[in-house]
């Protein structure tokens, strides 16, 4: 693969506190951990840790504990058969240790996120997996814990305050995660192949891969002025999905376009995602709300939005006298019935930011840039509407013309995803 010179540094991902759940004395902690770790792993990201499963192994004995390894899916055992009429510490301390060494090897992976199924009585004392947790929260991993509601001031003592509660339920667990996370969420999903061109006008690119086309708004305040397209092209789809890290806003919104190209494909599956390969319905973004009480907002002026959402608020970075500023995100979205925020925020690197304001309320991302995927839901995102291209080279011809998204029909068509029930 050739090298291109990028601009600006890579976007690093923000630290996160550690997380604890916090969860009372019935609750499944063990298998929503497990099951936050599997998704996380089969999208790509490198998850090291532990979580506990208790085999009932009948006959009134006490249940077989062990500790799985997240990455390997070897169990490795800490109970003791003491006989039934023993009241000591069943926890085999050699069994500890050995999973202890595990998770220390482990981290020498980098892992994207530690998680260490609880915190409890042995760890409040010090022993146990306490000087893992203690290695890994120092070393700045993203740390997930369980810990039970009796022993939240030990923890908070043992953590010194720094870090975040969280609910036992899965969107609690995605929040935390937290949404600049997405991007490399997608790029993740991105297969490599050769770049069939990059095509470009004043507003808008178009990068076409092996097997379909993306599209992508050029940010303002984007610096293009002569620079050449040849090399980006040379990077490959992956290389070239990978500069939505950029910092220049180029830069990212090319990789914003390449990500687009694997993505929307001309088989894309219209619905949740899960059906059989049919090409989905004509559906525009602006009409996922029509019919919502309360606040709707829109952010960003798209054409046509006055008619089509006439009760909306419309934020846009250049406002009309009946629309508002950027930085009224703030106080419209938090609260709000629903949200319609426009696909550009993606380049920008505003739109983890614009999602946080809005969790809770239902949000769709709209507009031709808006990469259709699945992934993107758990991030909180209800509906996806964007664009599939059917006649490549129309739409580059488009493009390169400078034609307003109105003309992009002629050439692909609107699809929509929706997030499951």
């Amino acid at each position: 693969m050739r090298e291109v010179a990028v601009g600006k540094v890579p976007v690093s991902m923000p630290v996160l506190r550690p997380g604890a759940v916090i969860h009372g004395p019935k609750a499944m902690t063990d298998t929503l951990l497990g099951d936050f770790a599997s998704e996380l792993s089969r999208r790509g990201f490198n998850v090291a840790g532990l979580i506990q499963r208790n085999q009932d192994v009948g006959d009134g004995c006490a249940c077989v504990m062990e500790l799985v390894d997240v990455a390997s899916g070897d169990a490795i055992r800490i109970s003791q058969d003491l006989g039934t009429g023993s009241n000591s510490c069943r926890v085999d301390p050699a069994g500890v240790a050995e999973a202890g060494s595990r998770l220390r090897a482990a981290l020498d992976g980098k892992p994207d996120l530690v998680i260490v199924n609880k915190f409890g009585g042995l760890e409040k004392s010090g022993g146990g997996l306490a000087d893992e947790l203690l290695w890994a929260m120092s070393e700045g991993y993203p740390v997930l814990t369980a810990v039970s509601g009796r022993l939240i001031d030990d923890w908070l003592e043992f953590c010194g305050g720094h870090c975040d509660l969280l609910r036992p339920d899965e969107a609690a667990l995605w929040a935390w995660w937290g949404g600049q996370r997405l991007y490399q969420d997608l790029l993740f999903g991105v297969g490599d192949g050769e770049v069939q061109r990059v095509t470009r006008g004043a507003h808008w690119l178009l990068v076409e891969g092996p097997d379909g086309c993306g599209l992508a708004r050029v940010p303002r305040g984007a610096d293009q002025a002569g620079r050449p397209l040849e090399g980006f092209a040379a990077l490959g789809l992956k290389g070239l999905a990978a500069l939505v890290q950029s910092t220049d806003l180029f830069e990212a919104a090319l990789g914003v376009a390449a990500i687009n190209a694997h993505y929307n494909r001309p088989d894309i599956v219209a619905g949740d995602g899960n059906g059989p390969n049919t090409k989905g319905p004509n559906t525009n973004g602006l009409d996922a709300f029509t019919g919502e009480e309360g606040r709707v907002v829109c952010v960003g002026s798209f054409p046509d939005v006055a008619r089509r959402m006439p009760r909306a608020r419309v934020i846009d970075a250049l406002p009309s006298a009946d629309e508002y500023p950027a930085a009224a995100a703030d106080w419209l979205l938090p609260g709000c019935a629903a949200a319609v925020i426009t696909a550009s925020t993606l380049a920008n690197r505003s739109l983890p930011r614009l999602l946080d304001l809005a969790r809770g309320s239902r949000v769709a991302l709209a507009g031709p840039g808006t990469p259709l995927t699945p992934r993107l839901f758990s991030y909180g995102v209800e509906i996806l509407a964007g664009f599939v291209v059917d006649d490549p080279d129309g739409m580059a011809d488009c493009v390169a013309d400078d034609a307003t998204p109105k003309r992009f029909k002629n050439f692909g068509r609107q699809v929509a995803l929706r997030r499951p029930e």
